[in-house]
Formats: structure tokens, C-alpha cells, sequence
């Protein structure tokens, strides 16, 4: 009898979601590849599916993608004629985020649990301890071990990187803590740049409205 022959198993390749298509559309429609890579990318994946042709799966569009070049610039030309629509659902995923974010500052706000509530505090005290030790330490080396200045000031120059992450980490926990107080007072935190561009961007869409 002969010895059968062993079937051989084709590795498959992972199918491809909204989000790589997001990426190799998005030099050439960067609102399209940055939608289609966040929450909206299911709906927006079946505007570009419209758009070339295919049916709702991002398989078929990527090889779509492949095979014909003259398919970006439908893409393109689909975010062209589309923009204002595709801006404000970028604007309310925006939205949605930042929502997100502020649900959970209030619920960390409100927590009955000590530690949840209190660890930035306690980072900044070790944070300021640690800070206060290490300069008496260089101070006393300075004065009491004054041959050993030249390994003191490499140590020191080892230690900046930790202490730029630390420093880096109090500033934000800083500003978070901040943003603590007024969540518990009852009031809306400043998110910063990307909260002013869609406040800004808001307002711009309900005076364009009302014109």
C-alpha cells in the first residue's frame, strides 16, 4: 500500500477590518481613512463600498484598493463631495469621546474609595519627598565628599531621564486633580485644545445654520 499523501494546509490570511482599509486610504482622503478607523467606520466603510462598487466588506474593497489605483480618487472624490457631512461625523465622534472621558472623571470624583480618589495626591507628596531627600543628599556629597563631586554629577545626569517622566506624570495628575475639583463642584472641565476646537466648530455649525 502507498503511503497517502499529506494534505496540505493554506495558511489564511486574517481578514481586513474598516480600520486597515482607514489606512490605505488615508493619504489620498484623510477624513475618510480617520472614520473609518474610529466608531463610524462600519457606516462610513458602506459609503465607500457604494462609492467603488463593492459590496459592504472590507475585504472586497482592500482588494478593490490593490488591483485598481483609479479607486483612491473615487475615495477622494467621495470625501470632496461629502465633507461637511463627514466633518460633523468626525465632530460627534469628538463628542462622544470627550463625553466618555468626562462620565469617567465624575465617577472617579464620586468614588467612596479612598485610593481611587487620592492616588495623584499621594504621587505628588513621594514625588516632592523624593525631590527634597535627593537634594539634601547632593548637598551633603557636596559639602562633606567634595573628591567625589564628578561621580555625583554623572548620578544626577543618569537620574534626569526618571525624574523628566515623573516630572511629567505630577504636571498631568496636577492638571487632572484640577479637573477633579471642578467635576465635583458641578462643573464642566476644560478639555483643553481639542474641547475649544470643537466648541469653536459647534458654534461655527449652528451659525452656519441659522444663516
Amino acid at each position: 500500500m502507498g503511503i497517502p499523501p499529506k494534505k496540505t494546509h493554506r495558511l489564511r490570511q486574517p481578514a481586513m477590518d474598516w480600520s486597515d482599509i482607514g489606512k490605505m486610504v488615508g493619504k489620498a482622503a484623510p477624513i475618510v481613512g480617520t472614520l473609518l478607523g474610529g466608531p463610524a467606520g462600519g457606516a462610513v466603510g458602506g459609503l465607500v463600498s457604494q462609492a467603488l462598487g463593492a459590496g459592504n466588506d472590507p475585504d472586497e474593497v482592500g482588494e478593490i484598493l490593490k488591483s485598481d489605483p483609479a479607486a483612491y480618487e473615487r475615495i477622494k472624490r467621495l470625501e470632496q463631495e461629502h465633507e461637511r457631512e463627514l466633518k460633523a461625523m468626525m465632530l460627534e465622534a469628538e463628542t462622544a469621546k470627550l463625553g466618555h472621558v468626562n462620565k469617567t472623571m465624575r465617577a472617579e470624583a464620586a468614588s467612596n474609595d479612598g485610593y481611587v480618589r487620592r492616588w495623584r495626591p499621594t504621587f505628588g507628596y513621594l514625588a516632592a519627598i523624593s525631590w527634597a531627600l535627593q537634594s539634601v543628599a547632593i548637598a551633603w556629597s557636596f559639602v562633606w565628599a567634595p573628591e567625589q563631586a564628578g561621580q555625583v554629577s554623572q548620578a544626577i545626569a543618569a537620574l534626569t531621564p526618571m525624574w523628566g517622566f515623573a516630572l511629567a506624570v505630577l504636571g498631568i495628575s496636577v492638571h487632572k486633580r484640577s479637573q477633579d475639583k471642578q467635576v465635583a463642584a458641578g462643573q464642566q472641565p476644560n478639555g483643553g485644545l481639542i474641547q475649544a476646537l470643537t466648541t469653536r466648530l459647534q458654534g461655527g455649525k449652528q451659525t452656519s445654520g441659522k444663516g
